[in-house]
């Protein structure tokens, strides 16, 4: 799905640049950009019908050339590397064109040089393509840790003194006083141990991450994120925990909550192919109801539902 918002985010000469491509005798059959739109729009960039099969050469030479046309490059190569992750007809391996345009890759926008370089993996890890080589350090992150725990702290610290009163009100003075100077210094970004589930002050910040209709539930959850971005989730508080049961809310955040709360779920996914917050199952773009996607946090994010399928 990042790789079909890969496709689809492209300015609209790239979907002109690939079909210039088109050899005359596959465009009088049909090939040309409103094939290549509903390809990208309607089936998920997946090569599915015999028409979709004279989209392939025209897709193979624009993903050959970065330094001509990289809309087109960038489009051309997501679709064939989300037809090769989903089975479609393409069957070209695409390990030589990582071995030959990788940094083409990585000069890419973040969204779409995560999203390719993942691709990459993804298809390796299935044997759908040859195993890429090593890939420069966080080639695969759209964000770096470092800005994504300064965005969740951000929004957490925004609320400093209501979260401080309610930890206080929930725990009762005499706990507070053991506590709040612990909350205070996670607030102020002060170094130290992650907070773990043991901790004491754990426990009412879970509660109010749990209840969206709480006045520290944005806080509560982007200071309990911030954490768990330190040790990859590692009890589990997001994936296994809160997903469930919060993921529809945190899609419906506004954007000032909402960019840096996805953000940090994204960041967790995007570092860990093991973090898995929903049981695997196999579904084509075509049955993706009732599947809590994270959206791609590109510029057309603007908060609420806005790109909740995406990506």
């Amino acid at each position: 799905m990042d790789l079909r918002a890969t496709a689809g985010r492209q300015p609209r000469s790239a979907i002109k640049g690939i079909e210039a491509r088109i050899p005359p005798a596959d465009r009088a059959r049909g090939a040309d950009a409103q094939a290549l739109t509903r390809l990208i729009l309607h089936q998920g960039a997946r090569l599915e019908t015999e028409k979709d099969r004279l989209l392939l050469d025209a897709l193979l030479f624009a993903a050959s050339q970065p330094e001509i046309d990289p809309a087109a490059f960038a489009a051309a190569t997501a679709i064939l590397l989300a037809d090769r992750l989903q089975s479609g007809f393409g069957q070209e391996d695409l390990g030589h064109f990582w071995s030959t345009f990788h940094p083409a890759y990585f000069a890419l926008p973040s969204h779409d040089r995560a999203a390719i370089t993942q691709g990459f993996l993804a298809g390796a890890a299935l044997g759908r393509l040859r195993q890429a080589e090593p890939e420069p350090q966080l080639a695969h992150m759209t964000q770096s840790i470092e800005k994504v725990s300064s965005d969740l702290l951000l929004r957490a610290s925004q609320d400093r003194a209501r979260l401080v009163g309610a930890v206080e009100e929930a725990v009762g003075p005499q706990m507070a006083t053991l506590i709040l100077p612990h909350l205070r210094m996670l607030l102020a970004g002060i170094p130290q141990q992650p907070l773990t589930g043991d901790s004491p002050l754990f426990e009412p910040l879970l509660a109010m991450a749990s209840n969206p209709l709480h006045q520290c539930f944005r806080s509560a959850t982007a200071l309990l994120l911030h954490q768990a971005v330190q040790t990859g989730d590692a009890e589990g508080w997001f994936a296994i925990t809160l997903w469930q049961e919060m993921v529809e809310h945190w899609l419906g955040l506004d954007e000032m909550s909402g960019r840096p709360i996805l953000a940090g779920l994204r960041y967790l996914y995007e570092v860990d192919p093991k973090w898995v917050p929903h049981p695997i199952r196999m579904a084509s773009p075509k049955q993706m109801e009732g599947i809590s996607l994270l959206p791609v946090l590109d510029e057309s994010f603007s908060g609420g539902q806005s790109g909740a399928r995406v990506g």
